[in-house]
């Protein structure tokens, strides 16, 4: 059994690397410490409550939860944030599979947390799909390639390490190449008055690109994210053709995107 001392010591290494790299994951720091994955998740969690880093799907990001709405669970008073967040996530992409057109598809996928659920939810699906697939994220990417997708594409250029997501002209003039059936994007925010926004202009050329590129525009947001602005905009409403969100949308939210020509699908 582990000491005290050698717990915060892991622990207090965990914060480094996750604040140096903007994120860690479960299965690399198991293996790097030699310890179960739920000895990393229990790590995590006590550090997620010192206000250290923040929980994702698979590991953590460095930071803290900074929305009221990510710190009070509306399904269940006992249910820890995290699990809320990503039972939204995961709810969000089983509904969004369900949008590919064709088991021959060719699919861009958005870096985000809530595409990278999407993303796992997609490995669970495949049963040999000829889908091909073109992400800037290395999250993405790899958990399709693992699930035998044949066709994956990562875009070249510069990784952010809070994001994990590639930018730069590299990723953009590649995308500019490229055609894809539907597009799966993330968002930092979602208004009726400025679209869809992000905080840096390095993803939002990117995202922008990635939609012009597409037949289909998707995108992934939990309501948290509905009527919120950012600081980049890199679509309006219009360029956008479904929204899936969760169901505690505002009434009124989407008949509102109707004038948009963009629906809303709830699962």
């Amino acid at each position: 059994m582990a000491t005290v001392a050698q717990i915060n010591g892991r622990q207090s290494t965990i914060v480094a690397i996750t604040n140096d790299t903007g994120r860690c994951s479960v299965a690399d720091l198991a293996e790097r410490f030699c310890v179960t994955a739920e000895t990393i998740r229990r790590d995590l969690k006590s550090l997620e409550a010192k206000g250290l880093l923040r929980r994702v799907h698979g590991g953590a990001v460095a930071g803290t939860l900074t929305t009221q709405s990510d710190l009070v669970a509306t399904d269940d008073d006992d249910e820890l944030p995290i699990q809320q967040s990503q039972r939204r996530k995961n709810l969000i992409a089983q509904k969004a599979i369900e949008l590919i057109p064709s088991p021959t598809a060719a699919i861009f996928i958005d870096a985000g947390s809530t595409t990278e659920a999407f993303a796992s939810t997609l490995a669970h699906n495949y049963r040999g799909q000829n889908w091909s697939i073109v992400t800037n994220s290395p999250n993405v990417a790899h958990t399709v390639a693992a699930a035998g997708v044949p066709q994956v594409t990562i875009l070249g250029g510069t990784i952010k390490a809070r994001t994990q997501a590639v930018v730069g002209p590299d990723a953009v003039e590649t995308l500019r190449s490229l055609r894809a059936d539907i597009a799966f994007m993330g968002t930092t925010a979602l208004s009726l008055t400025h679209g869809l926004t992000t905080s840096d202009p390095r993803e939002a050329a990117v995202k922008e690109t990635m939609i012009s590129q597409s037949n289909h525009v998707v995108v992934l947001c939990d309501s948290t994210k509905l009527g919120r602005e950012s600081n980049v905009q890199f679509a309006k409403l219009s360029d956008i053709d479904v929204v899936v969100s969760d169901r505690n949308v505002p009434p009124d939210f989407t008949s509102k995107l109707h004038s948009y020509d963009t629906s809303m699908v709830i699962p």
